[in-house]
Order: structure tokens, then C-alpha cells, then sequence
């Protein structure tokens, strides 16, 4: 008896000791990794406050470069604007990529109104139409413009409600507020959907550059313009940029009426600029994207993104 009881109390301790080993190889486990882990967030966190700091370099630098740009046009066959070569900065082991794209080859939501606020534009009553015509909501169109406008007197067949900001808006979401107004409208499914996003924006003054406008809106500005005219401009502009209304003139086909019925709302610079920052160390990588205003000495950020 008392063999048998030595015995399994040998047993025993020998289990509880296998046990409490087990127990600390776990623990030593666990905390390698939380060690693993923790040494990694360190890392990253590093990472991207030095990435940062490197973008706000890049950012002050791309406010001076466009402030320099006295062009009296901005366009893609620009090297500052070149969307196929990116500017490239270097820090040490840090390479730093930035890309410029103007802004303002939309039509500009928060220009289409005389500065009374109320009145549309005479240049922009005729897209603004076909706009809502080929989105198949045209009865959503005056809807938008009192959502928009500086009063609180509805349009004909329109309605004004107290929730409406009536003022220029920052960013086009805020028509969502609308509850006629749905993401696949403003955003469309897919990026070559017809949709809100693709002919306004923002980002703009009362005018479109006609130097990065797309052929489809460009094609809307006026009955005379169309698919053809459109085609036209863009073939153009590829290989020279359009600084005025005589460089119009030279496109063949171009109607010479348009340009008089477009003088006050065609432009040719812009004043908004998306700016695209990629931050690279090694094969870790951060990007940051911007929208700068343009003003008579530099540029400020008005959005930021990361």
C-alpha cells in the first residue's frame, strides 16, 4: 500500500510539475508576442509620424511651386501637372512621390449662382438641364438649386424646408441630406457610372477649365459644343495647352458662338489642386492626399486625407 501511494504521489508531483511548466512556456509565449507586437505598433507608429512630418515637407513645398506657376493656364502637359511623372523628393532612405492635378475642369455646384446668391447663371441654365435630363431625375433638378440657393423662397414646383443650409456647400455629400438625392445618384456603383460626381464639383470658382474639363463636359456646355466639339477640344489640348479664346478659335469646327455665349464661365487656370503624397521607406509605404487653394502669394490646405 504505502509503494502504491509513493508511487502516485511521485505521479502526482510529477504532472503538477509538466503542469506548471506548461503554464510558464505559455506565458513566455504569450509575452514574446506581446513583445513581437508591441515592438511592431512602436515601429509603425514611428513609421507614420515620421511620414507625415516628411508629407507636410512635401505639402510646403507644393504650396511654393504652384504659387510660382504664373502661367495664365494650367494644364496636364505641365511638368508640374504631369499625371504620368510623378515629382520625386528624396530624405536620406525616404523617397517622397507627389502628384499635382488641377481642379476645376468640372462644372462648379457652388459657382452656379450671380452673387446675389439666387439667380442662376444664363451659361449654366442649359447644362444644368441636360444634366439632370441624362441622369433621368429632371425632377430633382430645381429641388437642388433651392437646396443651394441663398433664400428660402422655393422655385416653381419646388419646395424649401428649414433643414436646408441654403448656402455654397464643402463638400457634394452634404446633398444627401436630401432624401431625394442617393449615393448611387451622387456616386453612381461604378466610377464609369453616369452620376452627380462626374459633371460637378466643389472645387471650383464660377468657371471650367477648359484644359482638363472632360470631353462630357465639355460636350454639355453648350447646344453648339456636342460629342464632336468635345472630341475636338481634347484632341487639342494633347498636344498644346489652350490659353484663350483665339486658341478655341483654331479647332476646327469650333462654333464661335460658344465662346460668346461661354466667355464668362469657360476659364483656362484653376485655383483648387488635388495633391497625392507617397511616403516610401524600404517596403513600408504611406500616402496622403490634400486639396490646396490657390491664392495670389501661395497655396493653403483646405482638405486633408490619409
Amino acid at each position: 500500500m504505502r509503494a502504491g501511494c509513493r508511487g502516485a504521489e511521485r505521479g502526482f508531483v510529477l504532472v503538477a510539475v509538466l503542469f506548471v511548466a506548461t503554464l510558464l512556456l505559455g506565458s513566455a509565449v504569450s509575452f514574446a508576442l506581446f513583445a513581437r507586437n508591441e515592438v511592431r505598433r512602436s515601429r509603425s507608429e514611428e513609421f507614420a509620424l515620421e511620414a507625415r512630418s516628411l508629407a507636410v515637407i512635401a505639402f510646403d513645398n507644393v504650396s511654393e511651386w504652384i504659387a510660382l506657376d504664373k502661367n495664365d493656364f494650367d494644364s496636364a502637359r505641365e511638368p508640374l501637372y504631369s499625371p504620368s511623372i510623378p515629382i520625386m523628393l528624396s530624405f536620406g532612405e525616404w523617397r517622397v512621390f507627389v502628384r499635382i492635378v488641377p481642379q476645376g475642369g468640372l462644372i462648379p455646384i457652388n459657382g452656379l449662382f450671380l452673387p446675389d446668391g439666387v439667380t442662376v447663371r444664363k451659361e449654366y441654365l442649359y447644362p444644368w438641364r441636360e444634366i439632370w435630363t441624362l441622369l433621368g431625375r429632371q425632377d430633382t433638378a430645381s429641388l437642388v438649386l433651392d437646396f443651394l440657393d441663398g433664400d428660402a423662397v422655393p422655385r416653381v414646383g419646388s419646395r424649401e424646408d428649414e433643414s436646408f443650409p441654403n448656402r455654397s456647400v464643402s463638400d457634394l455629400s452634404e446633398l444627401l441630406h436630401l432624401p431625394e438625392i442617393d449615393r448611387v445618384l451622387l456616386y453612381g456603383n461604378e466610377p464609369s457610372d453616369l452620376s452627380l460626381s462626374r459633371f460637378f464639383s466643389v472645387y471650383g470658382d464660377h468657371t471650367v477649365n477648359v484644359n482638363i474639363a472632360p470631353g462630357e463636359v465639355l460636350g454639355l456646355l453648350d447646344p453648339d459644343l456636342g460629342p464632336d466639339n468635345a472630341k475636338a477640344i481634347v484632341a487639342y489640348r494633347t498636344g498644346t495647352v489652350i490659353r484663350d479664346a483665339k486658341n478655341l478659335i483654331k479647332i476646327p469646327g469650333f462654333p464661335r458662338a460658344a465662346i460668346t455665349r461661354l466667355k464668362d464661365i469657360i476659364g483656362y487656370k484653376s485655383i483648387y489642386f488635388s495633391v497625392n503624397v507617397k511616403v516610401q521607406k524600404a517596403a513600408d509605404e504611406r500616402s496622403f492626399t490634400a486639396i490646396m487653394k490657390r491664392s495670389d502669394k501661395r497655396c493653403e490646405i483646405v482638405n486633408w486625407r490619409e
